[in-house]
């Protein structure tokens, strides 16, 4: 006989089931769960939101030893708990771990992936690739249309000056959020998980 583990949602608080019912609620709009305000009414993504620190201030840090955890260590848990909880979900567009990598030596420690096959599985190209400002045409591809389940999280400076994380952060439009997300060229390209972050904003 083979034993089967069945998966059943863990009871964090009393409140846990009114707010699954509250998200159901907001669930709706368009369908897609995109950026466009027909799905972001109620929408809550997960929000780093990192210290801004110049680069003296980054040196007598690193001299002086501290006894809580560094934000760079936090940085790259999040980054890797997020990108696998995607890659496990199954919504990448193709298997990121198959795929060629080599670390560029450069101070930010640049990743480089030879995705084979990318060209079949992306989003098709719906921009003219020979002309870098173009008009904007909203029912063409563009970062809107995302799914709000393919972005790891937003980040912003801090209010305070400390670094913080807040798991359900409602989506504010109107301050142009700035997120993580995967399967969108340019925006998660590039990041060696948080080494591109250190060097913005440590």
């Amino acid at each position: 006989m083979m034993l089967r583990i069945k998966r059943v949602p863990t009871v964090v608080s009393n409140f846990q089931k009114e707010e699954a019912e509250e998200d159901s609620r907001h669930a709706g709009g368009c369908g897609r769960n995109c950026f466009r305000s027909c799905c972001l009414p109620g929408a809550k993504l997960p929000l780093y939101a990192f210290k801004k620190m110049n680069k003296t201030e980054g040196e007598k840090k690193s001299v002086g030893s501290e006894n809580r955890e560094s934000p760079v260590a936090f940085l790259d848990s999040l980054l890797l708990g997020e990108w696998e909880d995607r890659m496990q979900r199954g919504l990448f567009r193709y298997d990121v771990t198959a795929c060629e990598t080599k670390v560029i030596p450069v101070q930010c420690g640049f990743i480089a992936q030879l995705n084979e096959g990318r060209h079949l599985k992306k989003r098709p190209t719906e921009f003219r690739v020979d002309k870098v400002l173009q008009p904007f045409d909203e029912n063409k591809f563009n970062f809107t249309k995302v799914g709000q389940e393919e972005v790891l999280f937003q980040f912003e400076p801090s209010t305070d000056n400390d670094v913080q994380f807040f798991p359900n952060a409602p989506i504010n439009i109107e301050n142009s959020p700035s997120v993580v997300a995967i399967n969108v060229r340019l925006c998660f390209v590039g990041l060696s998980y948080s080494k591109c972050f250190q060097k913005l904003f440590w």
